[in-house]
């Protein structure tokens, strides 16, 4: 038992009765009690309590020949049938002894649910582990076989394992933040709810899963699949003043790939939070993934290219009206009176602007290669400083 929750059993329990309570670990050591002082000491009725299971009466007559030792009645503590220690209240054993039974559970049931506690704690410890192991899994150096033990251990197959996904808590009202998360870690489970789903708590604020492909669907319809119901769990959450980013890894088909799904999850997390559009928070590695390579370009590439492309036009004075049409044009397939309105602008300025575009850069937007590194260009520059490293270099 650990000393601060037999403490409380102590004191919570003298409240409740009025009388004073002392707790015992399974050698008689008194670590806890209503009277501090008596903390540290051994408590002799204890020891034949706790070898015959049995409670004890000790009598004003038989306290005084005992050191340290009061009158009144000892109760073994048992959890899982084992004995784990005693509890003893003080004062006549005729008043006290009628208190036995509810001391005795009281005792128990606190006991049990901090056991409850601390099984859940190191579970979530050894979930969180496993991640870890999986996320730095290199197939080249590392050992599968004792990442699948790993997952055995704790009662899953991770060759079932075809997805990872990363969720982070963005916002949420009331609770504290680890309460919240356990409330987003239930909403996971209960959309993704086959029994063989791993969910791994990562710290108070995310967590990480890797999905059954239970369905048997193709790669490409099991990762929508996926992603539509990261929406919709989503969606459950936000009615609940919770709002979360979700980053989905690619399929797998063996512990190496599901490593790099991990992976690949956690960078399209990363990356979609910077260049999200619309108040979208869910982002697929597959749907982003020119992004994510571009991102991975060393940055003092990324850097100059911006400068070789942009340069003339960051020192324009329209430069981000310039931008802003290109990228309208380019959102909306090029279509010329689509990315107009969707600009509030008469199609005649848009295409003014495009050709000032060109007139500054030296770039046609009306030319594949020029409009790629334009593209190119204004994604990099997007990201600027928000972007310190390439993703993989993290």
């Amino acid at each position: 038992m650990l000393n601060q929750v037999a403490q409380d059993i102590a004191v919570t329990v003298s409240d409740i009765i009025g009388h004073g309570v002392l707790v015992t670990d399974d050698r008689g050591i008194i670590i806890g009690c209503d009277d501090a002082s008596r903390i540290g000491v051994c408590h002799i009725p204890s020891l034949e309590v706790m070898k015959s299971r049995k409670p004890l009466v000790t009598t004003e007559a038989e306290a005084s020949k005992m050191s340290g030792v009061k009158p009144g009645f000892t109760l073994p503590i048992l959890l899982a049938e084992e004995v784990v220690g005693s509890i003893a209240i003080a004062g006549d054993p005729d008043e006290v002894k009628k208190f036995g039974l509810l001391v005795q559970k009281q005792a128990e049931i606190m006991l049990r649910q901090q056991a409850l506690i601390q099984q859940n704690m190191l579970r979530e410890r050894a979930l969180s582990d496993l991640a870890q192991s999986l996320a730095s899994f290199n197939p080249a150096y590392g050992n599968e076989t004792l990442i699948l033990l790993q997952g055995e251990e704790l009662g899953y197959d991770l060759k079932l394992c075809r997805i990872a996904m990363i969720v982070e808590l963005e916002s949420y009202v009331g609770e504290q933040v680890g309460s919240t998360m356990r409330r987003v870690l239930d909403r996971l489970k209960e959309t993704f709810h086959h029994p063989k789903n791993v969910f791994c708590p990562l710290n108070s604020f995310s967590a990480c899963a890797f999905l059954v492909n239970d369905r048997k669907l193709d790669d490409d319809k099991f990762e929508r699949y996926v992603f539509e119901l990261c929406r919709s769990c989503m969606s459950l959450l936000s009615k609940e003043g919770i709002a979360v980013s979700i980053g989905i890894g690619q399929p797998a088909k063996d512990i190496g790939e599901l490593a790099e799904s991990y992976r690949r999850a956690r960078e399209a997390l990363t990356l979609g939070k910077k260049i999200r559009q619309k108040g979208e928070r869910c982002f697929s590695a597959s749907d982003i993934i020119m992004e994510c390579a571009l991102a991975s370009i060393p940055l003092k590439k990324q850097k100059d290219f911006v400068e070789q492309i942009l340069g003339k036009l960051t020192a324009h004075p329209d430069s981000d009206q310039l931008i802003e049409t290109f990228c309208a044009w380019c959102d909306h397939s090029f279509r010329t009176n689509e990315a107009a309105k969707s600009l509030s602008l008469h199609r005649n300025t848009l295409l003014y602007r495009l050709k000032k575009l060109e007139s500054v850069t030296g770039l046609s937007p009306w030319n594949f290669k020029d409009c790629m590194k334009l593209a190119i260009a204004i994604f990099l520059k997007s990201l600027g400083s928000t972007i310190t490293k390439p993703l993989n270099e993290r």
